[in-house]
């Protein structure tokens, strides 16, 4: 009699352990959607940032390409005189 007893108040106690995990799960999931949240934003920043120096890189190879054109034209300029 006495072990069914406490069986039945382990039984009794199973509904408020069910909805503490349920909570943790809850609260581990929010966790999760947050980090994952985060992670994206500081992804999409760092693609913004590496477009701004690959834009930057391209600015100064086409500033460099049209000095060595101008530099390649003067010299042909001078030999076809």
């Amino acid at each position: 009699m006495t072990m069914l007893e406490e069986q039945m108040q382990e039984i009794r106690r199973l509904p408020a352990r069910v909805a503490g995990v349920e909570l943790q799960i809850v609260q581990l999931r929010e966790e999760m959607r947050e980090s994952f949240s985060a992670t994206r934003s500081d992804l999409r920043a760092e693609i913004r940032a590496g477009d701004q120096e690959t834009r930057d890189f391209m600015r100064t190879l086409y500033e460099e390409l049209k000095t060595t054109l101008r530099t390649i034209g003067e010299g042909t300029k001078g030999r076809r005189r």
